[in-house]
């Protein structure tokens, strides 16, 4: 793949209307952080992009800097889930800075910024194997229904004899299925006030957010 046929490639001609963008990895996450920016006030100072998959962030951001607009912008923050390792993830993110000619943070939270380019930073979701299920998760981890989720995710493990392959994924549906809109995705369940946006899980995130 290449930045001529990437994730971003069909929206080089659509003009960034912001100073502050925000990249994030997937259709799910986007819906997630747009109600969290409203949540802290900011919806209407940053524009939010899916970047895709972690794989496509590369060439998401050799599209992105060819923006219509892109000169204008003073401010842009990364987002993606951990997987495996944060520490990884944040290299990998740096990777893609570094290929696309931004500033690469030194460390995850920090910010960077070059002569002609925006400040940069990057955030990586739920630390070492997280994502951002483990976050939202910790939010409503105290609430009674999730008695019922322990029970279930209990008795799948023991009936099918092996360990739930995503387990954070599997608890964040799982507690939506006792929602009144059971069938959402994560991001929907959020703008739905399925999680707790103000939980002190969230303070890092909320920071990070409101420095962009």
């Amino acid at each position: 793949m290449n930045a001529a046929s990437g994730p971003g490639y069909q929206r080089l001609t659509v003009r960034l209307t912001r100073r502050k963008q925000l990249l994030v990895e997937g259709k799910d996450q986007k819906n997630f952080f747009e109600k969290m920016l409203s949540h802290i006030g900011k919806h209407d100072s940053v524009e939010v992009h899916d970047f895709g998959g972690v794989t496509d962030l590369k060439e998401f951001l050799a599209a992105f800097v060819q923006r219509s607009g892109f000169d204008r912008v003073e401010s842009l923050g990364v987002i993606r889930d951990a997987e495996k390792t944060a520490g990884g993830a944040f290299e990998s993110v740096r990777h893609g800075l570094d290929a696309a000619g931004l500033p690469m943070p030194d460390a995850i939270g920090n910010s960077a910024g070059g002569v002609g380019s925006p400040t940069v930073a990057v955030f990586i979701l739920g630390g070492d194997g997280g994502m951002l299920e483990t976050l939202l998760n910790l939010t409503v981890a105290e609430e009674r229904e999730q008695e019922c989720v322990n029970l279930f995710l209990e008795c799948v493990e023991r009936v099918s004899g092996a360990p739930i392959g995503r387990p954070q994924k599997a608890r964040a549906h799982a507690w939506i299925a006792t929602r009144d809109h059971p069938e959402v995705s994560v991001g929907v369940a959020a703008q739905k006030g399925y999680w707790r946006l103000e939980h002190p899980a969230l303070e890092e995130l909320r920071r990070f957010l409101g420095r962009l």
